[in-house]
């Protein structure tokens, strides 16, 4: 009798442990549109140290679709903070009207520019703060884009991106765009195709018109500005003499199907205008920004990418000769992403860059360059610099550099000695810093005493702090979602398993924030094919903010799991089988998962992902598809009304992995399309779209539907109204909110 009391009293505490975490869940209007860090910002210390700028978004209270529809995702609802190192005290300059972010400051006063649409109807515009008279205002009445904003050496002049004013043809089609669809009559839209042949089709996965604008330069006291460049323009850096300004400019397309851009590498003189073009169609990131002038201004050194291969070079070019040096030139692909760009040395002799996980050296006169440091177990992933484009040295011979574990799948910081390639650990703990700054994550001060960066981890959403040099002392300096503080979040951990090519794959699992060994839960697999989301591992709710903010459900109960997804070309949809399936069955063989109680959900190509496994197997007892598709002949044919087709660079030569159009692989694209075999699917399917989804047609979305509809299938389906692709980045509060409970209880009700 007392043992049976005793299970008793055991089963009702288990009882109400698990009650208890799933009483306290995360609430969906804490989750969807958080205060964050602004991406693609910049962190900005003020030429006397005494001050930095960030920009931070204000939560779901300060966005309104009315007033920013127009506007990036990232910039909606944004504010510059200004935080006094003096005083401790923090000042938000914008408060809290209209858009605000790239703050800068001068190099010579305590006066800070920045890009806002405040009090102009929507149009960005180039401010300036006053921090000593505590006034801002408007520098030009020019609208401006969204792109950096640089300062000349003496802080006399700004130099930024403008729009270039749409100019009407008086309704007639461009005759010198004929991919661009223009009006004949009022209503009636015509495009046109050359007719000529394969070699000279066009493609476009995306209009380059896009990349229009104009280099302004003004000046900062009498606010007169002048005209420097007009172009399709990808990036511009100021040289340090503050004399000219190298342009990246983008020129074409590769060839038709393909996402590789070409560049030419122009140089701007700031006094008289005139243009020298010192690279030709290079191949480079649809950014263009890799390039870094040398300390005197004389050479360039410009990284080049093949983005199909993967396959990266390095040139240097003298610009007084035009004599071009290739520096480095890989023959097998990289295996690791190369976001940083190259930087000198003070003297302008050597050039350092991290390749495939190592770090190297190049010289500018010969023209090879070498490994000179690898950390056992690390990647060397960026090179911090300061000033901009030189490599900073921490000490005589040792510089600092951003690292990342591939196996524990976390950031680090390590100092690095030159001389000897020796790595020592500064800081590594479980942690993302690269995840928002991404290519600039360590910013050091002017006097080179103060280091501010950005951490997260999968239970921390992403703050400011500030290290000193050797990251001794660490001071988190911002806090900006309180309400997650006393929340408990789920934890993560690494499996690892084999695929069925045997293949060596990890997984980030998520674990419910009321985890006990002895249970077994419902696990949901994020999937998203051709990537490796166990990276995503250190990520505050590993997927991403709002709706898909995995700790919605693991504080509800659920175990996550990010897999691992590598693909071949022509085999996409088996190859997802083959890496997926036994990362669940491994979830399962450790006593996590329950089998019984298996779910698949994903996000754009995670929603191809996760139909194309409910057509493979039928074990999983729901499915979520958001902005998926099913039918890559269908995908192809998208349209855009500039008549750009991102479906065919995708299938051809992306993440689609046909290798080829669907007239050379006519087979390929039937088998690799769920849609044909929607006859097997034993799962129900929510269906999610956004209905301006401009990445996937929102016709997809429909056809998924009526396909599953007509089969007698169980499915819902929800169309959301004058929505993007993306649900957590730029959706309203009201719909990211919808959809969050939305998913919360297509899962509840098929899985529990």
């Amino acid at each position: 009798m007392q043992s049976c009391s005793f299970l008793l009293a055991a089963v009702l505490l288990l009882l109400t442990d698990s009650l208890s975490a799933q009483a306290n869940p995360l609430r969906v209007e804490d989750a969807v549109m958080p205060r964050e860090i602004t991406a693609g910002s910049s962190i900005s210390f003020s030429h006397d140290n005494n001050f930095v700028a960030y920009t931070a978004s204000r939560g779901h209270s300060g966005w309104t679709q009315a007033t920013d529809s127009e506007n990036l995702w990232f910039v909606r609802g944004t504010d510059i903070h200004v935080i006094n190192l003096v005083t401790n005290r923090e000042e938000n300059i914008t408060g809290g009207e209209g858009n605000n972010w790239q703050p800068v400051w001068s190099p010579e006063r305590n006066l800070l520019a920045f890009l806002s649409d405040r009090g102009s109807g929507g149009k960005v515009h180039l401010w300036l703060w006053d921090g000593d008279a505590k006034a801002m205002k408007m520098l030009s009445s020019l609208e401006a884009n969204y792109a950096p904003v640089e300062w000349t050496t003496g802080g006399q002049q700004i130099v930024f991106s403008a729009s270039i004013p749409q100019r009407t043809d008086g309704g007639s089609r461009p005759k010198q765009n004929l991919q661009r669809g223009g009006m004949t009559t009022p209503g009636v839209r015509v495009y046109e195709s050359a007719g000529r042949s394969a070699d000279s089709a066009t493609a476009n996965p995306w209009n380059l018109d896009e990349y229009s604008a104009e280099l302004v330069s003004l000046d900062v006291v009498s606010g007169r500005s002048r005209e420097l460049f007009r172009e399709k323009i990808g990036s511009y850096k100021l040289s340090p003499n503050g004399l000219s300004l190298a342009v990246s400019v983008a020129t074409s397309f590769e060839k038709a199907g393909s996402q590789q851009m070409l560049f030419d590498i122009v140089v701007v003189s700031l006094s008289t205008g005139q243009r020298q073009t010192v690279l030709s169609d290079v191949r480079m990131e649809p950014d263009g920004s890799a390039f870094s002038w040398s300390p005197d201004s004389s050479q360039l050194c410009v990284r080049l990418k093949d983005v199909t291969t993967n396959l990266y070079a390095y040139k240097v070019v003298n610009l007084a000769n035009r004599d071009v040096v290739r520096l480095f030139e890989t023959t097998q692909p990289s295996s690791v992403h190369e976001g940083a760009t190259p930087l000198w040395d003070g003297l302008g002799e050597f050039i350092y860059f991290a390749h495939n996980g190592e770090l190297w050296r190049g010289e500018t006169v010969r023209g090879a360059a070498v490994p000179i440091a690898r950390i056992p177990g690390r990647q060397i992933v960026e090179l911090v610099e300061s000033p901009p484009g030189q490599l900073w040295l921490l000490r005589n011979e040792s510089i600092l550099a951003v690292t990342h574990d591939d196996n524990g799948k976390q950031d680090g910081v390590y100092e690095v000695n030159l001389a000897t390639g020796n790595g020592t650990k500064l800081m590594e703990d479980g942690q993302c810093y690269t995840c928002v700054l991404n290519g600039d994550s360590l910013v050091v001060s002017h006097d080179r005493r103060r280091i501010a960066f950005v951490s997260e981890d999968c239970s921390h959403s992403p703050e400011l702090w500030m290290a000193d040099p050797e990251f001794k002392s660490l001071e988190q300096r911002t806090n900006l979602n309180p309400q997650f503080d006393s929340q408990a979040m789920g934890k993560a951990r690494l499996i690892d398993w084999l695929s069925d090519d045997g293949k060596h794959l990890h997984g980030a699992l998520l674990l419910p924030s009321n985890y006990r060994p002895d249970q077994r839960y419902p696990l949901v697999v994020y999937a998203y094919g051709g990537v490796s989301l166990s990276d995503h591992f250190d990520r505050f709710g590993l997927a991403g903010s709002g709706p898909a903010n995995m700790q919605l459900l693991a504080t509800r109960g659920y175990a996550v799991l990010l897999p691992d997804a590598p693909q071949q070309v022509g085999t996409p949809m088996l190859d997802l089988a083959k890496a997926i399936l036994p990362g669940v069955n491994k979830a399962i063989e450790i006593g996590i998962a329950d089998p019984d109680r298996l779910a698949v959900m994903g996000h754009s190509y995670g929603g191809y992902t996760s139909i194309a496994l409910t057509v493979q197997t039928g074990r999983f007892k729901a499915a979520i598809s958001i902005a998926g598709e099913s039918d890559l002949i269908g995908s192809y044919g998208e349209m855009a009304e500039d008549a750009s087709a991102y479906g065919v660079a995708i299938a051809e030569r992306g993440q689609g992995a046909m290798g080829g159009t669907p007239w050379e692989r006519r087979e390929s694209y039937i088998e690799n399309s769920p849609f044909f075999y929607f006859d097997r699917i034993q799962t129900p399917l929510l269906i999610v779209q956004g209905s301006r989804d401009t990445a996937v047609a929102p016709f997809l979305g429909d056809q998924i539907f009526v396909a599953l509809r007509r089969l007698g299938k169980k499915a819902e389906y929800a169309r959301y109204e004058g929505e993007e692709h993306s649900p957590s980045q730029g959706w309203t509060y009201d719909h990211q909110v919808d959809l969050s409970y939305r998913i919360i209880r297509w899962l509840d009700s098929n899985l529990k």
